[in-house]
This record gives C-alpha cells, sequence and structure tokens, in this order.
C-alpha cells in the first residue's frame, strides 16, 4: 500500500499544471522558495520538481514512466475502491482512488475530481502543508491556440474539451471548506484563469509571503 508521509509539514507547495499560462519564467521563480508539484507535462518545464503527478496511467505508459525523472512519482487507482499498479512502472505509487468530490484524509487515497490538477491538491494536502499555490490552472479552453503550454498532446492521449473544463471546475468548490478547516491556504497564481474557487493573487505577491520551505 502506497501511504503519502507529511514530510513538508507547514511548508508551501507550488503545484504546476499544464494551462497554456505556464511559464518558463514562473517556474523559474519558484527554484529553491518552495515545494513544487509538477502535473503531467508541466514536468518539461520542471524537471526538477519534488514530485510528479498524474492521474492518467495512459500518460505514464506513454511516456515509459518518466524514467529521467529524479523525484516521486504518483498515481490514482482506474476507478473508486482501486488502487492497482501501472506495470511495469512500479516505482510510481498508487494511491487508492476514494472518489470524485471533496478531500481524501486517508494518506493511501485521493479524492479525483476527474482530472489530475484536482488530485494534485488533495496529494499536497496529504505532505502536510500550509499554502498551495496553483500555476497553469487555466481551466478553460482559449479563445485562440492550444489549451496547454506545449501544444496538443500526442495521438492517443485526449484533449480536454470546454464541457470537461466546466465540470473539472464544478468539483474544486466541494474542497473549499474542509481545506478552510483544516487550516490549508490555497492561492490561484494563474493569469486570466476560470477558476474562481480560491482567491487570486500574482505569483510574485505570493512569494513574498510565508514561502520558507
Amino acid at each position: 500500500m502506497c501511504v503519502v508521509a507529511r514530510s513538508w509539514a507547514g511548508d508551501t507547495v507550488a503545484i504546476c499544471a499544464t494551462g497554456p499560462s505556464l511559464a518558463a519564467a514562473d517556474v523559474a521563480a519558484l527554484r529553491g522558495k518552495v515545494r513544487v508539484v509538477a502535473v503531467n507535462d508541466a514536468v518539461r518545464l520542471v524537471p526538477w520538481a519534488d514530485v510528479l503527478y498524474s492521474s492518467d496511467a495512459r500518460w505514464w505508459k506513454h511516456y515509459r514512466g518518466v524514467p529521467e525523472f529524479p523525484g516521486a512519482k504518483y498515481a490514482i487507482g482506474s476507478a473508486p475502491g482501486r488502487a492497482e499498479p501501472i506495470a511495469p512502472y512500479l516505482e510510481i505509487g498508487v494511491l487508492r482512488h476514494a472518489g470524485t468530490d471533496g478531500l481524501a484524509r486517508d494518506p493511501d487515497s485521493l479524492k479525483s475530481g476527474d482530472h489530475s490538477g484536482y488530485a494534485a491538491i488533495n496529494l499536497a494536502v496529504h505532505y502536510g502543508v500550509a499554502r498551495i499555490l496553483l500555476l497553469g490552472y487555466d481551466l478553460g479552453a482559449p479563445a485562440v491556440g492550444p489549451s496547454h503550454f506545449f501544444g496538443r498532446h500526442p495521438a492517443g492521449l485526449p484533449e480536454t474539451s470546454e464541457t470537461l473544463y466546466a465540470r473539472f471546475r464544478s468539483h474544486y468548490r466541494t474542497i473549499v471548506d474542509v481545506l478552510t478547516l483544516i487550516g490549508v491556504e490555497v492561492l490561484n497564481c494563474t493569469p486570466a484563469s476560470r477558476l474562481d474557487a480560491f482567491p487570486r493573487r500574482s505569483l510574485l505577491e505570493a512569494l513574498e509571503v510565508g514561502v520558507c520551505r
């Protein structure tokens, strides 16, 4: 059984997702200041992140378990109650799928929110962090251009529709109260994000306050 230890108790973590706003200059500003979780292909800009997370077993298999990444790797089971390994990449810690909405409190489980960016917040909570900064959480298709900073996914990996983005955004409202209850502050540092569940701050503002690791 995979269990996440509270080894970042009281720290600040930046979670870098793959929206088109994710920029090299922003992620460079994080280095040495906060913990970093890379979500899916965000690892292209933050190969030095502490943790790499993806909910999608297809993504892990397409990239052969991302063998060049030296940090911890996590995923979630394919359906509620499951935590099956992603063979043959057994170094990826798979946590039990605990359903969609809300926040799993057992450190061997995650709520999915139907996408990796949501589950990565739950993972950060298991690490014991006090503050979470969200980058690349655009959560909506742009009027022009691709929905990810790197362009389109390769063949075999799905793109996200506006209908799915709307569903994803709705899930975040189910964790706001519980995050407040347990004392975890979440700040959305994503320019022009369509995610409205958390207070907005510029990355510069967020990094000026309470970023000791």
